[in-house]
């Protein structure tokens, strides 16, 4: 049978790769809108954090600047003198340990004289004698711890720590002992600060007492307070009191009136933000106060953000590349009706040129064939030989030739059917009784080819505005290509059914098939692949399917047979619709 120009390819104007392209472009913008969300949301959390530490330094900064200026103008300890005692025990204790592990030369005392910010260091044995010092041993300083009395209170076990510090004025000319008995050893250690460096440790512990006063949430790693030459004053880690961090980032700090921050990692390999600003006491600069964060804490919200950036840019991918794709396939599936349109049209043309064609030619050949079928007629009555033998002969040649006008007869009448408006005569029909009518009519000529035919009607079907004679002339043209590919017999299947708001019917043979390069030739008016074959068939067929609303559909696959569908309308219940409609056709 024959091919639909419906299954021919048509060429895509946006083709997959541009849509493969566009959507690549689509991702790019996505994830680069991603990658600075998440860095503008990130520049937002340690803007944050930023804020946040300006508020605690101007606390610190208003708390260290009224401490700092009581202390420059007074000599008492301000009830410090516990905290004082505390640390100064510490560091002695502190020096007990290290001389435990390692006996410490005078070099060693002197190094923890500058660490601690003290004026000497001495250790005595059991006796008090001394043993050694941070200074040298005819120096004043010994002498005078010697006639102490609260160092013979030590050596004669009535106390285990002599304190010399709180009972009289900060004047610079003094000097502030403190001495414990050693517990890694038999013997004392004592330590002495002069006027001027008790003075600096109560700078120090007030500054301490500063910054400790408010309670620091989790998150913050340290608040640190340093004097104009980088000396750690206060720390929440009092471990590095006392030490000098010269960061030259520190340094810029003291250029700066607006705190500075920064991003940088920790020699423990942790990821700190640090916020910095200077400080001044009666307008002189006096240090700066710095404030250290753990990005730990924003870690996990740039990871929620980040997961959250992603499933959007996903999102936003899928419904970019849908829209386009729908676009595309809509785009696509109008390029396809218009096609279709142009291939009727250009079958219509065709179908047109060729109606003009056999006008003109069938008025001049009519007549000629005509006289011809006359003629042989009477030959055959009037001129018959005498003799027997070739009276068989000759009614044979006439009827040859007489069958042979009257096929070019027919074929000019198919011609002319093609050249010539016809009319639809339209009422409500029963398709069923129509296809039965077909099957009975072919019956006979299929039995003597070898040929089956198979009719089957799902129960139900409605009746249908048709033409019976066109949309007969229709289905005969379709029956006929069938039973003529199946040249060593086969089956021909008819089935109908009925949709919402259409009746299918589809024809099935079981021939050879049509080559795919072929099928876009099936509706042209001189393609056929019959010998004696016209190739009109299929064209009147089609015309007329096309005139009841309808659609043909052609499939075929070499080696399995060809099917033709026809998609018909159903009629419309509507008041006079049994009515006859009388409907022009060009």
């Amino acid at each position: 049978m024959f091919g639909n120009s419906n299954n021919k390819r048509i060429s895509r104007s946006f083709s997959p790769i541009y849509l493969a392209i566009f959507s690549g472009i689509i991702l790019i913008i996505l994830i680069i809108n991603g990658l600075l969300e998440i860095n503008r949301t990130q520049k937002g959390f340690y803007l944050l954090l930023e804020r946040e530490a300006i508020v605690l330094i101007q606390h610190f900064e208003k708390n260290i600047q009224e401490t700092l200026a009581s202390l420059q103008s007074s000599q008492h300890f301000f009830g410090m003198e516990e905290s004082i005692a505390e640390y100064l025990l510490e560091v002695l204790h502190g020096v007990d340990q290290m001389e435990g592990e390692k006996p410490l030369t005078p070099s060693d005392l002197s190094s923890l004289i500058d660490q601690y910010s003290i004026t000497s260091i001495e250790l005595y044995d059991s006796k008090g004698n001394l043993l050694r010092a941070s200074h040298t041993p005819s120096s004043p300083a010994s002498s005078s711890i010697k006639k102490r009395s609260f160092l013979r209170d030590i050596l004669e076990k009535k106390h285990s720590v002599a304190i010399d510090l709180f009972e009289r004025p900060l004047t610079e000319g003094d000097l502030f002992t403190i001495a414990i008995e050693r517990k890694r050893a038999s013997g004392i250690i004592a330590l002495q600060l002069s006027g001027e460096r008790m003075k600096r440790l109560l700078r120090q512990v007030a500054v301490q007492r500063a910054i400790s006063d408010l309670g620091l949430r989790e998150g913050i790693l340290f608040v640190s307070v340093q004097d104009v030459n980088l000396l750690i004053l206060a720390h929440t880690d009092t471990s590095l009191v006392g030490k000098k961090d010269e960061d030259p980032f520190l340094k810029s700090g003291f250029q700066s009136n607006k705190p500075l921050s920064r991003l940088y990692k920790s020699t423990k390999g942790e990821e700190v933000f640090e916020v910095v600003k200077p400080f001044s006491v009666k307008d002189q600069p006096a240090g700066l106060i710095r404030i250290g964060y753990s990005s730990g804490e924003i870690h996990p919200l740039l990871s929620q953000i980040k997961k959250s950036v992603a499933l959007s840019v996903f999102f936003f991918l899928i419904l970019g590349v849908s829209a386009t794709t729908l676009i595309w396939l809509n785009q696509n599936r109008h390029l396809r009706k218009i096609k279709e349109m142009e291939d009727r049209i250009q079958l219509a043309e065709r179908l047109s040129s060729l109606g003009h064609l056999a006008a003109g030619v069938a008025h001049e050949i009519r007549n000629p064939l005509n006289a011809m079928g006359m003629g042989l007629q009477r030959l055959k009555r009037e001129f018959l030989p005498q003799e027997e033998s070739k009276k068989e002969e000759y009614l044979s040649f006439a009827d040859i030739i007489l069958k042979e006008v009257r096929r070019v007869n027919e074929i000019i009448e198919q011609f002319l059917t093609l050249s010539r408006p016809f009319q639809l005569r339209l009422r409500d029909g029963s398709l069923v009784e129509l296809l039965n009518n077909l099957v009975a009519l072919f019956q006979e000529e299929a039995n003597s080819q070898g040929i089956t035919l198979r009719l089957k009607v799902v129960p139900g079907i409605p009746s249908i505005r048709m033409d019976d004679e066109k949309l007969t002339q229709a289905f005969i043209n379709i029956m006929k290509n069938g039973m003529q590919a199946m040249e060593n017999g086969g089956t021909l299947s008819i089935e109908a059914h009925s949709y919402k708001d259409r009746v299918e019917v589809a024809f099935s043979d079981s021939g050879s098939g049509i080559p795919a390069d072929q099928m876009e030739k099936v509706f042209n008016y001189y393609y056929t692949t019959k010998e004696k074959g016209v190739g009109l068939g299929l064209p009147i067929a089609h015309r007329i399917i096309e005139a009841h609303e309808g659609e043909l559909k052609v499939e075929s696959r070499v080696g399995a047979g060809t099917k033709v569908t026809v998609k018909l309308p159903l009629s419309r219940r509507e008041e006079g619709s049994n009515q006859l409609s009388v409907i022009s056709y060009q």
